[in-house]
């Protein structure tokens, strides 16, 4: 792997020459990277290669579609416009990853840049599938840390080959996996990109599993599962009591963790019927908000915070399944832990231990060891990042049914720790802010969705923070209801929230100043 970076790097310095045209990219082979085939795509209609057969065809510029392996099994596509804007953006996976993510491409493509996706060096049956993990070590490295490293490395070859330069500056984007991705890389590969974005990030992987997915399983196993009806109940419930502790009534709760609604509000008097909930349904709802614990008392993971419950988006996709058994953990949850960690198709989750017995280690603590050296991005050390000049965006929505907020605040609170002391360094908070900015999204979902202003641009933020040295204060999100925006609203750089002035539409960003809680 030396050898390869060494060869990867002669080639960024070595003069540029012209284009090249693209069936003659067939040809490039560099130590293992090989490109298996290379074509034009037309301007205009193109049918992205990963999308449903019932899915309409998108519109590109001219572009080389180049098709690469890194052998022996790490497989990317390169897109490479004919009209270059001289940059190169990488993008994450989700889930288990397994695929290349052709969408993802598309909106970098039409923006000028190069743009690559990895399979991350296996192939899934789709991207909840963990069989491939078992008896390949290889595989499960290149998943949990070193396959964007190595996709970074063959793209920039690529892009120098056809090209005949370097790409100027070099991005990563990706949420969710593609989020942990981007932490691994500012960790761990601090030299492969300029300015790297992280959203709703896992990066705490193996408790995000054990505290979060496997916690899931056992706590809706059974009598405390919500049925959708009650999900939305529940939903409605909070906001009716939180709604307004920021000022504004808009079905969006600023700061979750204000908000400390007990759903025992709803407990049945008798029985079980749709409009409330019973003694085994409220427990469950405040072991989801509670976050597991050792018998200590000690959390292990951040549970969920109020207000993501309701709607397509919350907890009937993540959390509780439509019907029993059918949410997160039927799907990511059950294959990374059967394939990949216990290496058992017949392992079953009832039998995980949060405490310890007799002494011995708990399961947590088993996963940690086994695996959380591969698969874990959360060394608050990202000094050689900061000291080649590298930007770090990452947000996070604050409804995230999936990957429990408080997990980036307190990643983002330990980088700030590690570089000046105590949590409250004033001096130690404005030099992470220098090279690194959190932005919680209130009302946003898991990536995505919800009823917060949760459409933004942060490409174009981290471009002009590394391009021009202009640091985010904040990025306008939008809300859309059938394709039309129907609110906009100021996000801020953690820890400042946005705050409405007293007058004109809350619906309007320009009515809302970042301020401090």
């Amino acid at each position: 792997m030396r050898y390869l970076a060494a060869l990867v790097f002669l080639l960024s310095v070595l003069p540029a020459s012209a284009q090249q045209r693209c069936e003659d990219l067939a040809k490039f082979s560099l130590q293992n990277i090989v490109v298996k085939s290379a074509v034009v795509v037309a301007a205009g209609s193109f049918r992205l290669p990963s999308a449903r057969a019932d899915a309409a065809p998108v519109t590109v510029p001219e572009f080389c579609r180049a098709v690469v392996l890194v052998k022996p099994e790490l497989n990317l596509e390169v897109w490479l416009p004919t009209q270059w804007n001289r940059k190169y953006v990488a993008v994450g996976n989700g889930g288990l990853a397994g695929n290349i993510v052709h969408e993802a491409m598309l909106g970098p493509l039409n923006r000028g840049y190069a743009t690559s996706s990895t399979d991350t060096g296996h192939v899934g049956v789709n991207t909840n599938d963990g069989t491939w993990a078992l008896g390949h070590l290889d595989r499960v490295i290149n998943f949990g840390q070193r396959g964007v490293h190595e996709m970074a490395m063959a793209s920039k070859a690529v892009i120098r080959a056809y090209y005949g330069a370097a790409p100027v500056h070099s991005y990563f984007t990706g949420c969710s996996h593609g989020g942990k991705q981007a932490l691994t890389e500012v960790q761990k590969y601090p030299a492969d990109f300029d300015g790297v974005i992280a959203g709703d990030p896992a990066n705490w992987w193996t408790r995000h599993y054990t505290g979060s997915h496997i916690w899931t399983a056992q706590v809706m196993d059974g009598d405390g599962w919500l049925p959708p009806a009650k999900v939305q109940m529940l939903g409605d419930a909070v906001n009716t009591a939180c709604d307004s502790l920021d000022g504004v009534k808009d079905g969006v709760l600023n700061d979750p963790r204000k908000c400390h609604y007990d759903p025992g509000a709803l407990l049945c008097k008798s029985g079980d019927v749709p409009t409330c909930l019973t003694g085994a349904q409220v427990e469950a709802v405040r072991k989801m908000w509670m976050g597991p614990r050792d018998a200590t008392g000690q959390l292990l993971y951040p549970g969920l915070e109020r207000g993501g419950e309701a709607g397509p988006g919350g907890w009937v996709r993540w959390v509780t399944g439509a019907t029993p058994g059918s949410g997160s953990h039927a799907g990511l949850g059950l294959p990374f832990m059967k394939y990949v960690v216990y290496e058992d198709p017949t392992w079953d989750f009832r039998k995980f231990r949060y405490m310890r017995v007799n002494g011995l280690e708990s399961d947590v603590d088993y996963v940690d060891d086994k695996v959380g050296r591969i698969f874990d991005s959360i060394d608050p050390d990202l000094s050689a990042f900061r000291a080649r000049g590298g930007k770090l965006l990452q947000y996070h929505g604050f409804s995230d049914p999936d990957v429990p907020p408080a997990n980036s605040i307190n990643y983002y609170e330990s980088v700030v720790r590690a570089i000046g002391g105590s949590r409250n360094n004033a001096r130690a908070l404005e030099e992470t802010k220098e090279f690194y900015r959190l932005f919680m999204i209130p009302g946003m979902q898991h990536c995505g969705g919800g009823p917060g202003a949760s459409q933004f641009d942060g490409l174009t933020a981290l471009e002009q923070w590394v391009e021009q040295n202009k640091a985010p204060e904040q990025v306008v999100g939008a809300h859309v209801t059938n394709g039309q925006v129907d609110r906009t609203r100021p996000i801020c750089a953690y820890p400042m929230e946005a705050k409405y002035k007293g007058t004109g539409s809350t619906d309007e960003a320009t009515n809302f100043a970042c301020a401090l809680p």
